[in-house]
């Protein structure tokens, strides 16, 4: 099976990474999340969307699929998990499935949480057909790792933007993501408070809604001026997952209006997330499986 999977490199020539138009392709890096609700309905929850990780050992190479979103979407209010969610996932034919992800097999969790319980990610095992689905996966080479701001020179002002579910008009027949644009609004080294936690997070100025939770944002680190050899392309890297909105609620605005600044988790919570001895474990009996079956 071809993978198909987000550019790393993107040839941008203007000196404003985000004044060049967004890639059609970016949109397919998303599906929608939903659950039940008391009537059998599907209710949205927030945004998914899938990472490809590669692992070798000696000359064999397998290819792992992960959703990934955040902790909150798969959470019931009472803070309970879901037992089961679904996920709708566009065709190539150009309408969409709607697809059931249980969360719990036969008494054991599919999911996993990122050992720091106050970070608000979540991954699934799964691996869509590509023969029918018209996604793309994330590579994990594309995730901005703990020393990407300092090493892209990346700070408050900055353009960053995410695409994910606007709940308000998911679209008929099949998802219609919207692409949303907004500023990195500040960075700490000190860990933010969330609840009664605190957390690694970094904020940014954009406006969300519900369905917005889970949602890849991205930055496009400008091209720039290489004294050897002309003008260095522009790169495109994950850099967070949308967690929510984040500050104190002004009395004159609603509970869900904090002023536009949002919580993001980094990206390299989620590399973290991916490599935990739990995961890693199960690439690895998965990687065996699939060895002594293609010996026999």
């Amino acid at each position: 099976m071809k993978i198909r999977y987000l550019l790393l490199v993107m040839l941008v020539t203007s000196a404003s990474a985000l004044a060049a138009k967004i890639p059609m392709q970016v949109k397919k890096s998303v599906v929608f999340v939903f659950a039940k609700d008391s009537s059998s309905r599907l209710s949205p929850l927030g945004t998914g969307f899938f990472v490809l990780l590669r692992t070798n050992q000696n000359t064999d190479t397998a290819n792992f699929g992960y959703l990934v979103t955040s902790k909150n979407v798969l959470k019931r209010i009472d803070g309970s998990f879901y037992d089961t969610v679904y996920i709708r996932i566009n065709r190539k034919e150009g309408y969409s499935d709607t697809l059931i992800i249980p969360l719990v097999q036969k008494g054991v969790r599919r999911y996993f949480l990122h050992p720091d319980s106050t970070v608000d990610l979540a991954v699934i095992p799964a691996y869509p057909d590509l023969n029918r689905y018209d996604l793309l996966f994330i590579p994990f080479g594309m995730i901005a790792q703990m020393d990407f701001f300092k090493k892209e020179n990346l700070g408050e002002g900055d353009e960053v933007f995410h695409i994910g579910m606007l709940s308000a008009h998911i679209g008929m027949f099949k998802n219609i993501p919207i692409v949303r644009f907004g500023k990195v609004a500040q960075l700490s080294e000190e860990k933010y408070m969330l609840g009664k936690s605190y957390t690694e997070l970094f904020l940014v100025e954009t406006a969300i809604t519900p369905g917005s939770m889970g949602s890849p944002l991205y930055y496009y680190a400008p091209a720039s001026k290489d004294t050897g050899s002309g003008t260095l392309p522009a790169k495109f890297f994950l850099t967070g997952i949308i967690s929510g909105s984040y500050g104190e609620v002004r009395p004159e605005r609603t509970k869900n209006d904090t002023g536009g600044l949002v919580g993001v988790v980094p990206a390299y919570k989620l590399s973290e997330l991916l490599n935990v001895p739990g995961i890693s474990q199960e690439r690895e009996k998965e990687f065996t499986r699939m060895q002594n079956a293609k010996s026999k």
